[in-house]
């Protein structure tokens, strides 16, 4: 079912434009000194010792996060008794839905996989190499689109701004470095070199819609970048046929760059035990060389039929294909341009700060705030971290964010010849009859890496 509420948002919105087609870190993870991987959060982070790690079990991860539950928009089919339908059945009443909604219904998406890696001292510091590929997806709805939907053929007027939808998908090769610069603070850098798979940006400014008793007028302002290679007919007026559009994967679409910085600082000679760290990741491009440009006429009015009943099929995959296709009849694309544009990587910045416990060293408190430009995410992540043993060591935190509260956790074992970890900043899914009923959260990450050398 969760495939089938991501299907229900992205059908929303990309069926709009037909063209179907996270940063994955453990923040949880960001303070355990044990850790092989924190270094991608912040560079100045360096391992305790040298490692690698092997492909896909050197690391893996994943997340999901919405404001709204797959309940606000799949029901049970009064209809069809024991089936599902979504909320466009006249079976859903309008007021009712649409009280269930959000302002702006958003949901993003991310998975992460690491190729490779290593990490060596070398060069005066400490250095690492790594290879991963990435995809991060967001949606952002506001609730007037679904209220124009819903509408009918009752006359009115609605006014729909800000209907974004975007996918990226890209190969890191990261080369990071970092020292000692003087007896307290620590430098790091990393350059990404990024290979760019799959870009969609879909940015909807603004829509007009006038309905009517028989038909509905709509004018859109808006424009998609589309990475690939894109065929497609065209109606009589030089319009996309948004019926008769072929795409082919071209491999490397894309190249660009990244950079993370980083700083860490002892602070105990003011107060023993606190430190001081920040950081800002993945702040970069992509620069991508085959793909279409697209764009409606702002000063064109489309007629269409209105959006329909799709309940009178059982099949909700039908269903949703239905409601793509009132998409098409009230959208005319024109190609603007077949030439590269630029996208980015989701750019995080975060702030950290640690208080180890100077009676019993192995158990530290710490605050860290992040902010993720794409998902325009911020959190507060409040953890208490242990390190019993030189092998050993776990954080169990509470974080507040932009999209939900979460508790999250992570432990990490790092004897000599390996180490293991697996964390969550979070896993929060109320689930009936299978379908995520609220706001939901899911994060995953796991890995496991070979340290070199004595502890």
């Amino acid at each position: 079912m969760a495939r089938n509420y991501r299907k229900l948002l992205f059908a929303t919105a990309l069926s709009a434009f037909t063209l179907a087609v996270c940063g994955q870190g453990l923040n949880s993870a960001y303070f355990l000194s044990g850790s092989f991987s924190r270094h991608e959060m912040n560079p100045a982070f360096a391992p305790e010792r040298n490692y690698f790690s092997l492909p896909v079990i050197g690391g893996f991860g994943t997340d999901f996060v919405s404001n709204a539950g797959a309940s606000n928009f799949i029901y049970n089919s009064k209809s069809y008794p024991g089936k599902l339908t979504t909320f466009m059945s006249g079976d859903v009443d309008r007021v009712e839905f649409l009280n269930g909604l959000k302002d702006i219904t958003k949901l993003n998406t991310g998975i992460s996989v690491n190729v490779f890696s290593f990490g060596f001292t070398s060069f005066g510091g400490y250095n690492t190499v790594g290879f991963r590929v990435r995809n991060n997806e967001t949606v952002s709805l506001p609730k007037e689109l679904f209220e124009f939907m819903k509408s009918g053929l009752v006359p009115g007027e609605y006014s729909i701004d800000d209907v974004r939808v975007r996918s990226n998908t890209y190969a890191d090769l990261a080369l990071g470095h970092s020292r000692m610069v003087g007896d307290r603070l620590r430098f790091g850098a990393t350059l990404h070199i990024l290979a760019g798979a799959e870009y969609l940006d879909m940015n909807v400014s603004h829509i007009e819609a006038t309905t009517m008793a028989s038909r509905w007028n709509i004018r859109m302002n808006g424009t998609v970048n589309a990475s690939g290679e894109i065929t497609y007919g065209r109606k009589n007026d030089g319009a996309v046929d948004l019926n008769d559009i072929k795409y082919k994967f071209p491999g490397v679409s894309g190249l660009g760059l990244a950079f993370d910085l980083g700083a860490a600082y002892d602070m105990s000679d003011i107060v023993d035990g606190l430190s001081l760290s920040a950081s800002v990741t993945d702040f970069g491009f992509i620069n991508w060389s085959k793909g279409k440009t697209f764009a409606t006429d702002p000063n064109k009015t489309v007629e269409f039929d209105g959006f329909h009943d799709v309940s009178k099929t059982s099949d909700i995959e039908d269903q949703f294909n239905k409601i793509g296709e009132d998409f098409k009849s009230m959208t005319n694309l024109y190609e603007t341009e077949s030439g590269s544009f630029s996208g980015n990587p989701t750019a995080t910045l975060r702030l950290g700060i640690l208080y180890r416990l100077p009676w019993v060293d192995w158990i530290s408190a710490g605050e860290l705030l992040t902010y993720m430009t794409g998902y325009n995410n911020f959190e507060s992540r409040t953890s208490v971290n242990i390190a019993p043993a030189k092998w050993f060591d776990a954080s169990l935190n509470l974080a507040f964010s932009s999209y939900a509260t979460n508790m999250g956790w992570v432990v990490n074992f790092h004897p000599k010849g390996f180490n293991f970890y697996i964390g969550s900043d979070g896993l929060k899914v109320k689930l009936s009859n299978n379908i995520p009923t609220e706001a939901t959260s899911a994060n995953i990450v796991l890995g496991m890496r070979f340290p070199l050398g004595d502890m």
